[in-house]
């Protein structure tokens, strides 16, 4: 009879434990070189605003509306009209916000570093990465880079990520685990 009251008590104390871990349980954020949807961003505000940081917004949306999501520090402040507030962003966008004393900012526009974006999980351009860019992706080190530069120096200065292919030590299956870490876009016009 002890026994069972013991188990009944053990039971009616490790229930609720037990349930609020089940409900409590929160989505685990992507790991880096996650695949990010094709239709949302990644962006970084910092400088004169409320809330820098790395923001995700559509593919669609304008600088100007990201550099909204941050704040800008005192609402008379006005941003000096530059065509970058009127353009789109891209994955990996780099917003800076230079306030002056004169209640007004300038905006410089520009991209992640490739070390913040394998972090962050965002694909690098194949045609504007350095050797050392390259050679910290998984599976690639500082000879393969060498050769994926000198493959698209000899080609132009432009190759398309499918070219990797043609790349001595590339094969099908290096391919495959690489290609999510480069942009997918037709960057060889």
């Amino acid at each position: 009879m002890q026994r069972l009251i013991i188990i009944i008590i053990a039971v009616m104390v490790s229930l609720p434990v037990i349930l609020k871990s089940r409900l409590s349980r929160v989505k685990s954020t992507p790991a880096a070189f996650s695949v990010i949807s094709s239709c949302k961003v990644m962006v970084r505000v910092s400088g004169d605003v409320r809330n820098p940081g790395i923001y995700e917004a559509s593919a669609n949306t304008l600088t100007k509306s990201v550099i909204n999501m941050a704040e800008i520090g005192d609402p008379v402040y006005k941003l000096r009209p530059v065509e970058t507030g009127e353009s789109p962003v891209v994955n990996g966008t780099d917003i800076q916000i230079k306030m002056e004393h004169d209640g007004t900012g300038m905006i410089s526009v520009g991209v992640i570093p490739a070390a913040e974006r394998f972090v962050l999980g965002i694909p690098i351009d194949i045609n504007s990465s350095s050797k050392a860019d390259i050679a910290r992706l998984p599976g690639l080190g500082p000879v393969m880079a060498r050769r994926i530069v000198e493959y698209r120096q000899k080609n132009g200065g432009k190759m398309r990520v499918e070219e990797l292919r043609a790349i001595e030590g590339i094969g099908e299956k290096k391919f495959q685990k690489i290609y999510k870490y480069f942009e997918h876009t037709d960057n060889a016009e």
